[in-house]
């Protein structure tokens, strides 16, 4: 297998959660090397990740500190750029002069490649208030109240560090009382943390946003 030539930097805005955007690199370099065949330090892509200590609560601010994470990245030489974090695509700043991969559209993409039409989509609350998963094409399903909590805790868990066996028999909990879906939608990031280390469930397609932005960011890269 010959290794493929990158000659684009790929830009990525981390830091919500740092977790959440070490395994999207991780991801990146693991897909260079099982499917491309890189070996060598110059058969990978260029990568310039800012983990940027974000406070969360405070859109404008939210908007402010990406805005300026993506001037950073641009002024580095970045071509393409993403944000490793779905509620913040809620909170875009102008990303004019940049090709940006959307992690969202990337994933409601990826899910009518699938054939997947109605998804449960387990996210961050935010993301879930904000609908960012309600596009045409795709009816959203969620966890109930008390398993949006549950969720909410394991991002939080993954998020410190811990992940779990336990966290991973919670989430296929809930896929299997879901009711009738033919397809679970990852949408947060900390979430394919726990998939990687505990895959989830075998009996629906899962759609691992963080592995189809890598592999869109690989795409624009080469």
């Amino acid at each position: 297998m010959n290794a493929i030539c990158f000659s684009k930097t790929i830009g990525i805005i981390g830091g919500a959660g740092p977790m959440a955007s070490s395994c999207l690199y991780r991801k990146i370099l693991d897909i260079c090397q099982r499917e491309y065949g890189s070996n060598d330090y110059n058969e990978f892509p260029q990568i310039i990740l800012i983990s940027y200590p974000f406070i969360r609560g405070n859109p404008e601010k939210i908007q402010e500190d990406l805005a300026l994470c993506l001037a950073k990245l641009k002024d580095a030489g970045a071509f393409v750029v993403c944000v490793a974090s779905h509620s913040f695509h809620g909170y875009l700043p102008d990303i004019a002069g940049v090709t940006f991969v959307h992690i969202v559209n990337e994933s409601v993409s990826e899910a009518a490649a699938t054939n997947i039409s109605r998804a449960l989509v387990l996210s961050a609350q935010t993301t879930r208030d904000l609908k960012l998963y309600e596009q045409k094409g795709l009816l959203c399903v969620y966890p109930n109240k008390a398993e949006q909590k549950e969720v909410s805790r394991i991002i939080r868990e993954v998020a410190g560090g811990v992940v779990s066996a336990g966290q991973a028999d919670s989430l296929n909990k809930m896929i299997i009382r879901a009711g009738p879906v033919d397809g679970v939608v990852l949408a947060c990031t900390e979430l394919p943390v726990v998939h990687e280390a505990f895959p989830l469930s075998e009996d629906l397609p899962i759609i691992d946003a963080t592995e189809v932005l890598a592999r869109r960011l690989i795409e624009l890269a080469r």
